[in-house]
């Protein structure tokens, strides 16, 4: 269904695409909250990206002019120092997004720590439809405000927990992303990304990460333990 360049667009039922129909994490995004007449404006304009393990999505330093979000796989966001290091600000799972603003320089680098899937969503044209679909951008920017809360999150888990508070802090937060359900009695959590960038998020030397987890596991708050996935307890356990 189209309109003419001179005609708003209409509100006649039109189909949802089928691509946003059968999307895993729709429910869980910011396109939750797209009706119908929204779903297809975007699907005019959005692109799907794959970006491979190690490539970046988001250069810092560099421009950013679209939206992702992140439909299958993991990233972590990182800054890099004055001195050469490099601060994990963050990881970003299914579900989630980032470039919430257009800017000429972005503050952070989004590194896929898996082979990912992203939808691309360039501001400029959900400037261009904000007129025809006023509730897009507004609904949009509105979850943005997810970024925020992370950010402060974050600040608390540095400045006020201890390595073992931050630990489990971080685990659950994960197990709460993309954990999966076993048997209802434990959760199985994907790990994907390495100690040491646990350990840079957290601010805790991977020494200690270590010998927390090794403490977690003997008192019981993590059932199983490996490189790539853990096991956490649950509070009837």
């Amino acid at each position: 269904m189209s309109a003419s360049a001179s005609s708003p667009v209409m509100c006649r039922a039109p189909q949802r695409p089928a691509s946003c129909d059968l999307c895993v994490v729709r429910e869980q995004s910011i396109c939750a909250d797209l009706g119908p007449r929204e779903l297809v404006e975007v699907e005019k304009t959005m692109a799907r990206r794959t970006v491979a393990k190690g490539r970046a999505l988001m250069q810092e330093g560099e421009p950013n002019d679209s939206l992702y979000v992140l439909v299958q796989g993991s990233f972590r966001l990182l800054k890099h120092l004055e001195d050469g290091r490099r601060q994990i600000t963050g990881f970003i799972f299914p579900g989630d997004f980032v470039g919430v603003r257009p800017t000429g320089e972005s503050a952070y680098t989004a590194e896929a720590l898996e082979d990912s899937f992203v939808c691309c969503f360039p501001h400029k044209f959900l400037d261009a439809i904000a007129d025809r679909c006023p509730d897009v951008k507004d609904r949009l920017i509105a979850r943005g405000q997810t970024e925020y809360h992370k950010a402060q999150d974050h600040i608390v888990l540095l400045g006020k927990k201890t390595a073992e508070e931050r630990v489990e802090s971080f685990l659950h937060l994960v197990a709460k992303s993309i954990g999966g359900d076993g048997d209802g009695a434990v959760t199985e959590t994907p790990l994907p990304m390495p100690r040491q960038d646990i350990a840079d998020y957290l601010g805790l030397r991977l020494e200690t990460l270590s010998r927390t987890l090794a403490a977690l596991k003997k008192r019981g708050a993590i059932r199983e333990l490996s490189r790539r996935s853990v096991v956490l307890a649950t509070p009837s356990d």
